[in-house]
């Protein structure tokens, strides 16, 4: 493997792009951009743990509560629509670092935090410019990958869930000992101090220097590909966050109880994710993408069709299966029919996250009061179909535009 050099301004020299899947290799400059990734989502993911601990500590309602991911998502929100300025300004070294600043004293004020006011202050500090991550490597990945971008993409978020699944253990694990909620919080902080001293030593985010930024207009193909990402996060972030509630309810599990089985959803969407370079080496991405959105109409039918726990806790896992791919997938195709303007993609790419991490988990919520959440879980199936829909529509204007 050719070594990555510097240049004296720290940015590491554009290499070419991998071009064929079967040549993809994990160096240096892409286990950093996982680790990069990984380390947001610890935190993204451990936010929604402690908010039950802050309720209690701060006596807090449910709306404000509610401001804690709001107040995330408007962060990644405010990223993907300035994401792309900042990296043009800083380079992706500098905006990297300012992101993994943000995260950690995000984290800090959580921890700290003796009011409300405080801890929804840390959680938009984690959601932006924390979400610059978000921003940074998804278009750093896809540069230096190539038409591999998706394996790429998907190993990354197989790191990203398993900070997740490292976070909801390391909170739980801390409280059943005895220690305090901040001592996952502590953890994460101590983690993302070991990789801000290694990129200070050895900086690794290969791409444009400040400045370096490409004019132009996104196609219109990226802007249905963009659609498609907004619906297959809704579908993930749906089901990851409403999953308790639905097992609880309609299968009659006790809270704790149910709390555990919906864990198979994210263990399903790591599997996925972990496999993504050996099916993609099997089958052509747009029909594991097909693929992928069949399997979870199947999953769905169980997961919320049938009276039995176990059943319904398999199709939970096959529903993860399913959704684990599309994700990586989409985001893969939509950087790639950017061209040049993979930076302003990836930008608006993390508006999508935002979005519809802000939006359609809080829809769902208001259909089950409307209409119970038995019926209000019909959402899913809708999005999954708007997916292929949208999918479709990218596919054929993809199509003209190369004509």
């Amino acid at each position: 493997m050719k070594s990555e050099h510097m240049t004296t301004m720290g940015v590491a020299e554009r290499a070419p792009p991998r071009a064929a899947t079967g040549g993809f290799r994990r160096d240096r400059f892409t286990w950093a951009n996982y680790l990069a990734l990984a380390l947001f989502s610890y935190f993204l993911s451990i936010q929604g743990n402690i908010i039950p601990f802050l309720r209690d500590e701060f006596a807090l309602s449910y709306r404000v509560v509610s401001l804690h991911p709001a107040a995330l998502a408007a962060g990644l929100i405010v990223c993907g629509l300035l994401g792309e300025r900042v990296v043009a300004w800083l380079g992706r070294d500098g905006a990297l670092a300012l992101a993994l600043a943000g995260i950690c004293g995000g984290a800090a004020l959580l921890g700290l935090a003796s009011t409300a006011a405080a801890s929804v202050a840390g959680c938009l500090l984690i959601g932006a410019p924390g979400g610059l991550v978000l921003v940074v490597v998804p278009a750093a990945l896809a540069e230096r990958h190539g038409a591999d971008r998706a394996i790429a993409l998907g190993e990354a978020n197989a790191a990203s869930y398993a900070a997740s699944l490292t976070a909801t253990v390391a909170i739980g694990l801390f409280v059943a000992s005895g220690e305090s909620w901040r001592s996952g919080l502590a953890l994460g902080l101590e983690l993302a101090a070991v990789a801000v001293a290694r990129y200070a030593v050895d900086p690794v985010s290969e791409g444009k220097p400040r400045g370096g930024t490409s004019s132009g207009r996104l196609p219109a193909a990226y802007w249905a590909y963009w659609a498609t990402l907004f619906c297959v996060i809704a579908l993930e972030y749906c089901t990851l966050l409403w999953g308790p509630e639905v097992l609880e309810r309609t299968q009659g599990l006790s809270r704790a109880a149910a709390a555990t089985a919906a864990a198979a959803f994210a263990a399903a969407m790591l599997t996925g994710r972990l496999f993504t370079a050996a099916l993609l080496r099997r089958v052509a991405g747009r029909r594991l993408f097909l693929a992928s959105l069949a399997l979870t109409l199947p999953g769905f039918l169980l997961y919320w069709g049938v009276r039995q726990p176990a059943l319904s806790v398999v199709g939970l896992f096959a529903l993860g299966l399913g959704i684990a791919q599309l994700y990586p997938l989409a985001l893969g195709f939509a950087i790639g029919v950017a061209g040049k303007l993979e930076g302003a993609a990836s930008a608006r790419a993390s508006l999508a996250s935002g979005v519809a991490i802000l939006s359609m988990p809080t829809v769902l919520g208001a259909l089950a009061d409307a209409v119970g959440l038995q019926r209000a879980c019909l959402l899913l199936p809708a999005l999954t179909a708007a997916s292929g829909l949208c999918f479709a529509a990218a596919r054929t204007l993809e199509r003209r535009e190369r004509a």
